[in-house]
C-alpha cells in the first residue's frame, strides 16, 4: 500500500510545476553536458546572415526602411543558389511608393523590393515570417504584392510562415511550436516551411535538439552586400550554394530569446539569444530528423516503481548511499538517451524515492521514539536516568559492556530502622521507605550518580559511570552533604505526622571498580563490584561506632580538599582488611 501511494504520487506530482521545473534544469544541463562532451556534427546545417550594430551604423535608413539592402540581399541569393531563403523579418503592409532614395532620381522603396522578391522568387524557395499582432488579434498582414511576389512558382508550401515559438513556464524555448501553441492553430512555421523547401518534409513534434553542432556565427549583412556589389558569385555560392539561408537581426537588445543553452558564438554564456537562431536551430533539427521524443509512459512508470522501492528498509544510511548512487545512475541514462534523442524525465522518480526515504525514516523515527518512550516508562523506575539514558543511546549500558572505571562508591543506611520497623505495619514501612529513598535517589541524581540498588532500608550508589565525571569524588561528597539536609526535611515531616526521627550513616571510598552487567541472560543488573565497593560498604557499617553520619577514605579525603568539618579519625579497622585512615564529617 505504501508503495503504490508513493507511487501515485510520484505520477501526480510530474504534472506540478515545481517538478517539471526539475525536469527542465536536468534537460537542460543534459543538453550543455552532451554539447560540450559529446558534440554531435549534423551533415545539413542552415547558415545564418545577420543584421548587426555594425550595419545599422553604416546605412542611413532605420531598420523598418531597409527595402533597398533586402533587396540586394536577394539578388545575392539569387548568384548563391542556396536551397531555401528565410526571412526572419517583417515585410512591410504599406506600399511605400513615394519614398525614394536621396540622391538622384531613381525607384521608390516598394518597387525595388518587389522586383527583387520576384527575381528571387523565380530562383528559389523564399519564406518570410509572419508576426502575430497581439493587439488586433491576427498575424501582421503583409502587402498583397509582396505575398504574390514570393508565391510566384510555389505551388507547394507556404511562402509566408508564422515566427511564434512556444515557451515553458520558465519562459526557455525548448519544444516544436505546434498547432497547440499556434494562435491561429495552424501548424505551419518559419523552420517547417525552408525544411520542406530544402526536402525534408514533416510533420514535427518533440524537443528541439540543442545537442547538435556547434553555436551559431553568422555571416554580417555588409559582407554579403560587398559580395553582391562586386559580383564575386564564386565567394557567395562559396557561403550559401545548396544550404538554407536564414536573414534575421543579431543585435544585443532586439528579439531575444530565453534557450536552455548558449547558441550564439559571440555570446558563449549567455542563454539570451537572438531569435533567428532559435530558428536555425530548429532547422538544424528539422533538416537532421533530429527531434528529441519523450520516452513511453511504461518506462516513466517502471523507474518511479524501482525509486519507490526505497520504502523497503530500515537502514537509513544505507538508503541514503543507495538513493545517491541510483539517482546518480538515473541521471547518467537520461543524459544518454538524450543523446539517442528520448527524454526520460527523471523528477517524477527522484521524488518518489526521495519521498519514499523520507517517510519510511519519519515512520521509524516515530516508532523508535515511541519505542524510547515506553521504555522510559516501563523501566525508568529500575535504573538511574544516567543508565537509561545510555541504554537509549545503545552505549555499553545498553550492550552489557564491562569497564574498569574510576568510580566513587557510596552506600547508607537508616540508623535503627529493624527496631523502627518492628512497631509498624508492612504497609507503612514500605510507604516510610519509599518516601525516604526517593528524596536520596533525587540527591544522588541531581550530583550525577547511578543508584545501584536498594538494600532493605539501605541504599548503594556509585559516581563516575556510565556517565564520567571529571571528580566523581567530589559530587559523592556533595552528594552526602545534600543527604543530610535533605534527611531534615523529611525528619520534618514525620515530625508533623508524629513519627520517630531517621539518622542515617554514609560510607564513601574512591578507586577503580569493574562497571557492567551482572547476572544471567534473562536476569541482571548494572552495578560496580570490587575492593572499592566493599570497602565503602564496610565505612558505612562504621559510622554508627565513630559517630560521623559520613565517613570516607583517604583517597576521597584528598580528591574534596579539606571542607569544614570535615574530621581525620586516624587507621580504623575494617572487616576483612587491614586498618586504613578514616575522615569523619557532619553539619557544622
Amino acid at each position: 500500500m505504501a508503495i503504490a501511494a508513493l507511487l501515485a504520487g510520484g505520477l501526480l506530482a510530474s504534472r506540478l510545476a515545481l517538478v517539471e521545473g526539475l525536469d527542465h534544469a536536468v534537460l537542460d544541463t543534459a543538453f550543455r553536458f552532451n554539447r560540450h562532451f559529446h558534440p554531435k556534427a549534423v551533415p545539413a546545417d542552415p547558415v545564418v546572415v545577420g543584421i548587426d550594430e555594425a550595419f545599422l551604423d553604416a546605412i542611413e535608413e532605420p531598420l523598418t526602411l531597409t527595402h533597398f539592402h533586402i533587396a540586394r540581399f536577394l539578388d545575392a541569393m539569387v548568384r548563391s543558389h542556396p536551397q531555401a531563403v528565410g526571412l526572419d523579418l517583417a515585410l512591410p503592409e504599406k506600399r511605400f511608393q513615394t519614398l525614394v532614395r536621396a540622391g538622384p532620381p531613381g525607384p521608390d522603396f516598394h518597387s525595388v523590393l518587389l522586383a527583387a522578391l520576384l527575381r528571387a522568387s523565380r530562383e528559389i524557395p523564399v519564406v518570410a515570417a509572419k508576426v502575430w499582432d497581439v493587439e488586433r488579434g491576427r498575424y501582421r498582414d503583409i502587402h498583397v504584392d509582396y505575398a504574390a511576389g514570393l508565391s510566384i512558382n510555389r505551388e507547394q508550401g507556404q511562402t509566408h510562415a508564422s515566427a511564434i515559438f512556444c515557451s515553458d513556464r520558465d519562459g526557455r524555448i525548448r519544444r516544436y511550436p505546434g498547432r497547440d501553441c499556434q494562435p491561429d492553430g495552424g501548424d505551419s512555421t518559419l523552420a517547417g516551411e525552408l525544411s520542406a523547401a530544402a526536402g525534408s518534409g514533416g510533420p514535427w513534434a518533440g524537443l528541439i535538439n540543442y545537442q547538435l553542432a556547434a553555436p551559431f556565427t553568422y555571416v554580417p549583412l555588409q559582407q554579403v552586400l560587398a559580395l553582391e556589389e562586386r559580383g564575386d558569385t564564386v565567394a557567395l555560392q562559396r557561403l550559401f550554394q545548396g544550404r538554407v539561408v536564414l536573414l534575421g537581426t543579431v543585435l544585443d537588445d532586439t528579439d531575444l530569446l530565453h534557450l536552455p543553452v548558449p547558441l550564439a558564438a559571440w555570446r558563449p554564456h549567455s542563454t539570451r539569444t537572438p531569435g533567428v537562431l532559435a530558428h536555425a536551430q530548429m532547422l538544424r533539427t528539422m533538416l537532421n530528423h533530429a527531434f528529441i521524443q519523450p520516452a513511453p509512459g511504461w518506462a516513466m512508470l517502471l523507474v518511479t516503481a524501482l525509486f519507490s522501492l526505497f520504502w523497503l528498509g530500515r537502514s537509513v544510511v544505507v538508503k541514503a548511499i543507495l538513493f545517491s548512487v541510483s539517482a546518480a545512475a538515473l541521471l547518467w541514462i537520461c543524459s544518454r538517451l538524450l543523446l539517442a534523442g528520448i527524454w526520460l524525465p527523471p523528477a517524477a522518480a527522484l521524488l518518489a524515492g526521495l519521498a519514499a526515504c523520507t517517510a519510511r525514516t519519519a515512520l521509524e523515527g516515530w516508532r523508535n521514539y515511541g519505542d524510547k518512550r515506553r521504555l522510559t516508562r516501563t523501566f525508568g523506575g529500575y535504573v538511574s536516568p544516567s543508565v537509561m539514558r545510555e541504554i537509549i543511546a545503545g552505549g555499553p549500558a545498553a550492550v552489557g559492556e564491562s569497564r574498569k572505571l574510576h568510580v566513587c562508591v557510596m552506600f547508607t543506611d537508616i540508623r535503627g530502622f529493624t527496631t523502627l520497623s518492628e512497631h509498624l505495619p508492612a504497609e507503612a514501612v514500605v510507604a516510610l521507605l519509599n518516601r525516604y529513598f526517593a528524596r536520596m535517589t533525587q540527591v544522588v541524581h541531581r550530583h550525577e550518580g547511578t543508584v545501584d540498588k536498594f538494600i532493605g532500608d539501605g541504599l548503594m550508589a556509585f559516581f563516575g559511570a556510565p556517565n564520567l565525571l571529571d571528580a566523581p569524588a567530589k559530587n559523592a561528597f556533595a552528594a552526602a552533604q545534600d543527604m543530610l539536609l535533605a534527611l531534615d526535611e523529611v525528619n520534618a515531616e514525620f515530625a508533623a505526622e508524629g513519627r520517630p526521627p531517621l539518622a542515617i550513616g554514609v560510607g564513601l571510598h574512591s578507586g577503580e571498580a569493574v562497571i557492567g552487567h551482572i547476572g544471567s541472560a534473562e536476569r541482571h543488573s548494572y552495578t560496580a563490584i570490587g575492593d572499592t565497593v566493599n570497602t565503602a560498604s564496610r565505612l558505612e557499617g562504621l559510622c554508627k561506632e565513630l559517630g560521623y553520619p559520613v565517613l570516607c577514605s583517604q583517597a576521597v579525603a584528598d580528591a574534596v580538599g579539606a571542607p569544614a568539618g570535615l574530621v581525620p579519625l586516624g587507621p580504623q579497622a575494617l572487616k576483612g582488611r587491614s586498618p586504613m585512615a578514616v575522615f569523619g564529617w557532619r553539619k557544622v
